[in-house]
């Protein structure tokens, strides 16, 4: 229902924003049979439930509600800010960041180079601020 997206602020659905790699997954140093790759360990996201490499990468979109109470941000905690992962989704391709963990099925046409100031993104993280309303 459209009207459950507005309330929640999601559009329910699933994307690969082109988030790096966590260098600081506890995962990476679990130990075999558990972790087989170590540092190499990847989580597909929604592909590897399907089992659809169409679909590798892509997380669901979270709600924007109480935002402000959910850091850190990203399907594995990269961005440890509003500010930081704001600032992603605005400078993603026309700044200096790593690897996308999954860059096959990257989204290139909504975000990564979005021409906004940094008046704007403070903006946008005072608005998702405002969402927040003390339940969870």
């Amino acid at each position: 229902d459209e009207r459950a997206g507005r309330v929640l602020f999601t559009d329910h659905t699933y994307d690969n924003l082109g988030i790096p790699s966590n260098p600081d997954n506890p995962f990476f140093h679990v130990s075999p049979p558990y972790n087989t790759v170590g540092r190499d360990t990847m989580d597909l996201g929604l592909g590897a439930f399907l089992g659809d490499s169409a679909e590798f990468g892509k997380f669901r979109v979270p709600t924007l509600r109480n935002i402000a109470l959910t850091a850190p941000y990203g399907h594995n905690g990269y961005f440890k800010t509003l500010e930081e992962i704001v600032h992603f989704y605005n400078v993603r391709d026309v700044e200096d960041y790593p690897a996308p963990e999954y860059a096959a099925t990257v989204n290139r046409e909504e975000l990564g180079n979005l021409g906004l100031s940094p008046e704007e993104e403070a903006a946008i993280v005072a608005f998702m601020q405002a969402l927040t309303d003390g339940y969870r």
